[in-house]
């Protein structure tokens, strides 16, 4: 019999400190409540803390490796009230500060900030197994904290597995972190001065319906939820149950009891609406959306009919428009669809300019009735409008708006940021414009340097000999991009003083 595990770690109280050294001068947090703007970076009092560029990890075997990229992965801020700016769209800014050396802009980066303290994942460089032979698990996170001048430093909870969910959630004046890592759902209780106690609430999980954490950039977005993480597991018989359990407390486990339940997945969640596929015994799989902010039976949870179904297929890439289930759009099997409350439905296609249609975009976040979603090279804004209003069922295209096109935008991780009318993402070094390279070798000139006019093809070449993605960001409303991220190249630091 398989004995649900409901242990709480309490050597993790107090946290594992790692350093005690600020690297930085410290600022002011003036926001008492939770600061999150997504996974590529967070906005603290006009200071943007971010990892400075993304290393894929998935592939590390030794320390080497791990340390090579804390030379360009590591956490970093800039100060957006400096009036010292990069020379153009390619420069890194002047004044970016490196806050500390871990690696933490990988493919498992989620960072927020509470209070005088910034929390994020870094890689776990401890070593598991009999040996020490066998190999660090740099899939394995580390929940880590540190104030936000780099001082404190410490490793608040390290996850034994690779995580496919993560959230940061305000429940009964307490914030927790809630994880699904392998197969465990694991709540981990911050509190306030940088860590945390964790409580693994259950094992043998299959999927879990955890409310996605409220961005604070973002436009109708609430942290209201009723404090139960739904989720499916083996049960003692082996059997696949779908339970409910308080964020708070791991002896408050509950069966629910769905209508006509067949084999249910949890897909998404926003605040107290969930999205859950259920296969038949038939092999059918159809997609029901129920909220349970006000369900008075664990019976009405899980909701198989007619009134609360979505589609008739699989689906994946779901997202609630408005905060409310006005429209949820996917990218499923059968290509994009839609359903709405006002009774429309049908497949949405999302053209670019030229009424090409795009095919391989991912959804970034909705603001309002606007979806931003992304491919390997551009960034666009869809206007909803259409979708949220129709009544009928009908094939619906959409002309989106281009932000910005670029050389390469990573599609290895879910890496961006919405602050204040910017996006934050990670992209390849684009070349230098005619200007800006006609500005080094002026400079370089003035400085009593030879330039080479044989070599005016050198911004190319600086392109080609880096794979890095650096942190970018553009303006939404104009399409302005801007490096903030800092390259190993002097000619792209905006602050280089070139000698003879």
């Amino acid at each position: 019999m398989k004995k649900f595990l409901m242990a709480i770690c309490c050597f993790l109280t107090l946290g594992f400190i790692l350093t005690g050294c600020a690297t930085v001068p410290n600022i002011k947090n003036e926001n008492t409540e939770l600061i999150y703007n997504g996974n590529a970076g967070v906005m603290v009092s006009n200071y943007l803390y971010y990892g400075n560029a993304f290393t894929d990890i998935s592939s590390y075997t030794s320390m080497s490796e791990l340390n090579s990229a804390k030379n360009v992965s590591y956490l970093a801020r800039y100060n957006f009230n400096s009036t010292r700016n990069a020379k153009g769209n390619n420069f890194t800014p002047i004044g970016n500060e490196k806050v500390n050396g871990e690696a933490i802009a990988t493919n498992y980066q989620f960072m927020f900030v509470i209070g005088d303290y910034i929390y994020f994942l870094k890689p776990d460089e401890h070593r598991y197994g009999d040996n020490d032979s066998t190999s660090q698990q740099f899939s394995y996170p580390v929940l880590t904290s540190s104030r936000l001048n780099g001082d404190n430093l410490k490793e608040v909870y390290g996850f034994e597995s690779a995580v496919s969910q993560i959230e940061v959630l305000n429940y009964d004046g307490s914030y927790y972190v809630v994880a699904l890592a392998g197969q465990n759902l694991v709540s981990v209780r911050l509190n306030g001065n940088g860590g945390g106690s964790a409580t693994v609430l259950a094992e043998g999980v299959t999927s879990a319906a955890i409310p996605e954490t409220s961005n604070t950039s973002l436009k109708e977005q609430s942290s209201d939820w009723n404090g139960k993480i739904y989720y499916v597991a083996t049960d003692e018989n082996e059997n696949s149950t779908i339970y409910q359990i308080n964020v708070n407390d791991a002896e408050s486990r509950q069966t629910v009891y769905g209508k006509n339940n067949g084999t249910v997945t949890f897909l998404y969640r926003q605040n107290d609406i969930i999205v859950y596929s259920n296969q038949n015994q038939n092999s059918q799989t159809f997609v029901y959306f129920n909220d349970v902010s006000n369900v008075t039976s664990r019976d009405e949870i899980i909701l198989v009919d007619t009134e609360h179904n979505l589609f008739t297929t699989s689906a994946s890439n779901i997202d609630i428009v408005n905060g409310v289930y006005d429209t949820i759009i996917f990218d499923g099997t059968n290509g994009k669809s839609f359903k709405n409350t006002r009774g429309g439905s049908g497949t949405l296609t999302i053209n670019d300019e030229s009424g090409t249609a795009i095919t391989d975009y991912t959804i970034m976040f909705v603001d309002d009735k606007n979806a931003y979603v992304y491919t390997s090279t551009n960034i666009y804004e869809v206007d909803l409008t259409k979708i949220t209003q129709t009544n009928r069922n009908e094939n619906i295209t959409i002309e989106a708006r281009n932000i910005v096109t670029m050389t390469s935008i990573t599609t290895s991780a879910d890496l961006f940021s919405y602050d204040s009318g910017y996006i934050y993402y990670y992209a390849q070094l684009e070349e230098l414009s005619d200007e800006e390279q006609e500005l080094i070798n002026s400079e370089k000139e003035a400085a009593g340097i030879e330039v080479n006019e044989d070599e005016s093809d050198s911004a190319t070449a600086i392109t080609e000999t880096d794979a890095g993605y650096y942190l970018y960001r553009v303006n939404i409303n104009n399409g302005v991009y801007e490096l903030i991220g800092t390259t190993n190249f002097e000619e792209r630091h905006s602050s280089y003083v070139y000698r003879a």
